[in-house]
């Protein structure tokens, strides 16, 4: 019976051993759980206007409808709250009020707001803009709660050439690498604030600006293809007519990269980048580069007319090299438009 008894206890070990790890687990973890949270209050905004979209001077103007429900009044985080990304945007008048057992404090915004705008993926480039509400108070003392069910934008916004496509609100911790001189934080550790952001997704409305800046080089495209598809080497064309003919197919593709870089100048007005290459800078260098294997080309029927060389044959290779180039233009610049059009 003794056994018996004790084989019992052996097998409740194992059980026990178990209880007391998850009571040690509940202890090491319940500090945590129950600490405080931080006070907080709910912000919302309505955004009534968006306007100057400017990607060249990277920043856009917005005017909004700030606002934010407390505890308390002392807990009110727009009087003190700074934007981020704005110089000076100008508040108006704030309305206060006392609701529903808790604080509501109202206030209009219109400013200037700097962004960095990513334009490589023109005109398929999509943007998500952002204004930063800063909260003074570390992250430990007040953290903002985003009011997205009550938050909007206006739906007659609509920027020049722009879609809106996207409006939250979403809080993140920003971490400085100073204590600001706070002699009850340690020094070098830095500070934690919490940080509103107000996140607008824009796409392109005007896929037509495309073509307007990438026809023209289309156009000469098929015309220089065209001067290498016509027939060059009959009978009755004498060695200087045979040549006069390569002089003038070299005056015209002289006159296209005129074309190619006249219209890249006009897309570096159009379009203002510091962020490398845009998808219509690469197709303007594609077809300097078309235009340059075609004077290559020609420069070289031209030794082979003046050493004597077969016209026919040359008149072959120029057929079978303008038709093939012309399907791997085709074939890079569609891939390089579909990547842009995909990844935006």
């Amino acid at each position: 019976m003794a056994g018996e008894r004790g084989g019992r206890i052996g097998r409740g070990i194992p059980a026990v051993l178990v209880v007391f790890g998850v009571f040690a687990m509940w202890l090491l973890t319940a500090p945590a759980a129950s600490a405080a949270q931080a006070p907080t209050c709910r912000v919302g905004t309505y955004l009534s206007d968006l306007y100057d979209l400017d990607p060249a001077k990277h920043t856009f103007s917005a005017r909004l409808t700030l606002w934010s429900v407390c505890p308390t009044r002392a807990l009110d985080p727009l009087p003190t709250a700074s934007f981020g990304n704005s110089n000076d945007p100008e508040k108006g008048e704030p309305t206060l009020t006392s609701e529903g057992g808790g604080f509501r404090d109202v206030t209009q915004v219109q400013g200037v707001f700097r962004q960095h705008w990513d334009v490589r993926a023109f005109p398929f480039d999509r943007h998500r803009i952002t204004i930063k509400i800063n909260s003074p108070r570390n992250h430990d003392a007040f953290r903002f709660t985003p009011d997205n069910k009550n938050s909007a934008a206006n739906r007659d916004i609509a920027p020049p050439g722009w879609r809106l496509t996207g409006f939250r609100l979403r809080e993140v911790a920003r971490h400085y690498p100073t204590n600001f001189g706070d002699p009850t934080l340690p020094t070098g550790a830095g500070t934690t604030h919490s940080r509103l952001l107000i996140e607008m997704d824009l796409e392109r409305s005007d896929p037509t600006i495309f073509w307007k800046l990438t026809g023209p080089l289309y156009l000469m495209l098929l015309i220089a293809t065209a001067t290498f598809l016509l027939p060059s080497h009959s009978e009755e064309l004498g060695m200087a007519e045979r040549l006069d003919t390569l002089q003038s197919r070299l005056a015209l593709l002289g006159g296209g990269l005129f074309v190619v870089m006249l219209n890249l100048q006009q897309v570096n007005d159009t379009i203002a980048s510091t962020a490398g290459l845009t998808l219509i800078d690469w197709l303007h260098l594609l077809t300097l580069v078309y235009v340059l294997l075609a004077v290559v080309a020609t420069v070289l029927c031209w030794r082979w007319t003046v050493h004597g060389g077969d016209p026919a044959q040359a008149e072959r290779f120029h057929h079978r090299g303008a038709l093939l180039g012309l399907v791997g233009y085709a074939l890079v610049a569609g891939a390089m438009v579909g990547c842009a059009a995909w990844t935006g």
